[in-house]
């Protein structure tokens, strides 16, 4: 019996009741149940239910004398979890299907507590959209309840929605299903983006972008994004232009319009660099192309709250302005984001460049320690924009304890990850994909190879950054998590999948960071825990899961049989090397498994092959040579047919 969520509809059925951990769930909200109700199964069983209990309260941190905590997971929760969920768009087909009265006059009766309670979750959870100015949002939304002000409300409700598993409060209960605000957000949305240029309407795409690429609709989110971009450049334009662009449309701005718009448009850049970095994908707004618009620099904290005098709007974000004194603090952390977002997408530009393997990346002019390279160049950037940071905004050197009670915990967080995920994204390029048991760190070990040769402990140094950075990664959301202020947000989500892949391969290839991480499995576990609780608040975790878990199949065949994959190399795992760079994620867990089951097969026919040669040789009259090889028998008929029915619980039992 299950012991997740239900309700007595979907019970009967036997069906998966999908819900958000408040009624109404998926099923009741297509077929106008309005008697939905959510409740755990009776058991009658003492024993059932103490069981059942205990695993309802897990401990947020895993002890440290047993860290394969994903194995005390129940495993009806861990089979559930890898299930594929049912696209969001199938439960769009209606707006207001729930209840009778329409999402239109459902938003404009809301109380205004419970609009700024969404308000501050959404601010709070979600720091590179932090564009909503209090005043002026609940101004506007409690003067008229325009069109603009409802569909932008509606957004942050259904993005605040996919919060619930993290948040709680009795109000919660007044707010619909996520995919009920969306799909209302993009009926209105469909006739706005064509009115005369608005902020809101900027603003309400911005978010919908955001909560389509949680919920895989990559896209959608493509274009939402793309055409908030445009709308935003033309009421950019209106406003610079000297003479006016449209008559009807009133230029004279408050103070608090014009910090609202200068961050909104910087807003636009950080989701352009988060959508197509790491695609294929050309950035619509590149640093020098905000620079030639003469996009004022984001406001600062203060600026933001009250208005601003113009002086500081006066300036251009240039990289003069990026302080190499080390003053830049939290009043600034939204600029500093903004610089962070930007060397992130060129280090992902890089990597999706095909890094090392490009034309010309490995001759000796090109490589990572030369300065001038293009890795290097890139690095050097990095190192700039965290020495312009204020000492105090440094994890681990300071706690997110220490800047939760100061009340912005989330930005000191965001600020560390950009960091130490573009760090991982810069060495991990030159790691051998599939080293051995007794690979130390050296540099790439398939082709193509560096023309020339590290200085004396690059490597070793490269390897420190690298691995620490994972477990950097790790420790900041396992403390957000213990400091009760966790982040579910599609960009920590991916932070976490990358160092958790990291953290499963120096766990399996200790000697790669030369057993300097010892906590590798204990990270590796946060990690898995991370990327459960994710999944219960966005889709897009299911790929990453897969990713996982497939790697862990691969290097833990690897590292038991060292004969099983030699010789293999990254290009053996062409689809697998891919999935783990990819924040546009896409469940291609089918071509993993065949190219580990190739590799796997050919190694071993390779191996038995060269083995029967060298007996029947043997056998041979002296100067006979065999005139063919004898049928392959596949060794492992078993093996692989247990591996496609593996499912994510089953992960801890394999890496131990």
């Amino acid at each position: 019996m299950r012991s997740s969520l239900s309700c007595d509809h979907c019970r009967k059925a036997k069906i998966k009741c999908v819900n958000e951990g408040t009624a109404p769930c998926q099923k009741c909200l297509k077929l106008g149940n309005s008697a939905c109700e959510l409740s755990r199964p009776q058991v009658r069983s003492a024993k059932k239910i103490a069981a059942r209990a205990q695993r309802a309260t897990p401990e947020l941190t895993p002890r440290a004398d047993h860290v394969s905590t994903v194995a005390s997971t129940p495993d009806v929760t861990r089979q559930d979890i890898v299930r594929p969920r049912p696209s969001p768009s199938l439960s769009r087909r209606t707006v207001s299907s729930w209840g009778q009265e329409p999402v239109d006059e459902h938003l404009a009766r809301l109380p205004i507590g419970v609009v700024l309670k969404a308000l501050n979750i959404f601010t709070a959870k979600f720091p590179e959209l932090r564009i909503l100015q209090p005043s002026a949002f609940v101004k506007e939304y409690q003067s008229g309840r325009s069109r603009e002000s409802k569909v932008l409300l509606a957004t942050i409700l259904a993005i605040t929605r996919k919060q619930s598993s993290i948040c709680s409060g009795e109000w919660l209960h007044r707010l619909r299903s996520s995919d009920c605000y969306a799909s209302y957000a993009w009926s209105v949305l469909s006739n706005l983006i064509l009115q005369p240029p608005n902020v809101q309407v900027v603003q309400a795409l911005l978010i919908l972008t955001l909560y389509e690429w949680g919920v895989r609709e990559f896209h959608k989110a493509w274009m939402h994004c793309g055409m908030a971009i445009r709308i935003m450049q033309s009421l950019h334009s209106s406003r610079i232009s000297p003479h006016a662009l449209d008559i009807s449309q009133n230029n004279d701005m408050g103070e608090l319009a014009v910090v609202v718009e200068t961050r909104t448009y910087w807003a636009c850049f950080i989701m352009d660099c988060t959508i197509n970095s790491g695609t294929y994908n050309p950035r619509m707004l590149p640093m020098p192309e905000m620079q030639k618009l003469k996009v004022p620099r984001p406001p600062n904290f203060f600026d933001f709250a009250f208005g601003s005098d113009g002086a500081s709007l006066s300036q251009n974000l240039t990289a003069q302005h990026s302080d190499p004194s080390g003053n830049l603090d939290l009043a600034q952390s939204f600029e500093t984001i903004v610089l962070g977002f930007d060397i992130y997408a060129q280090a992902m530009a890089f990597v999706f460049n095909n890094g090392r393997c490009a034309p010309g990346m490995c001759a000796p002019e090109n490589c990572p320690w030369v300065p001038g390279s293009l890795w290097s160049n890139c690095r050097n950037r990095l190192e700039e924009w965290r020495r312009s940071q204020h000492h105090r905004l440094h994890y681990p050197r300071h706690s997110v304890a220490v800047h939760m009670t100061l009340g912005h915990g989330e930005s000191f967080i965001y600020l560390n990850m950009l960091y130490y995920l573009s760090t991982i994204m810069l060495h991990r390029e030159y790691f051998p994909f599939l080293p051995t048991a007794e690979s130390t760190p050296r540099g790439p070990i398939d082709p193509p190879l560096l023309e020339a040769e590290a200085p004396p402990g690059w490597w070793e140094d490269s390897a420190k950054e690298l691995y620490g950075a994972a477990e950097q990664i790790t420790c900041l959301l396992q403390e957000a998590s213990e400091c009760g202020i966790p982040l579910m947000t599609p960009f920590s989500g991916f932070c976490a999948f990358t160092a958790c892949f990291l953290n499963l391969y120096v766990f399996r290839f200790p000697k790669m960071n030369l057993d300097r991480s010892p906590r590798a499995e204990q990270l590796m576990n946060w990690g898995l825990e991370y990327l459960e609780e994710f999944q219960n608040a966005w889709e897009l975790a299911g790929g990453w899961i897969k990713t996982i878990q497939n790697s862990s199949l691969l290097y833990k065949s690897a590292t038991e049989d060292s004969g099983r994959f030699r010789g293999r190399s990254r290009a053996d795992f062409e689809t697998l090397h891919q999935s783990i760079h990819e924040y546009r994620i896409v469940d291609r867990s089918d071509l993993h498994l065949q190219q580990i089951r190739r590799a796997d097969r050919n190694s071993s026919r390779e191996n038995e092959t060269d083995d029967r040669a060298g007996r029947e040789q043997a056998q041979l009259p002296m100067g006979l040579n065999p005139t063919g090889n004898p049928a392959f028998l596949d060794p492992f008929p078993n093996w692989w047919s247990m591996l496609q029915e593996v499912e994510f619980a089953e992960i801890s039992s394999m890496m131990n």
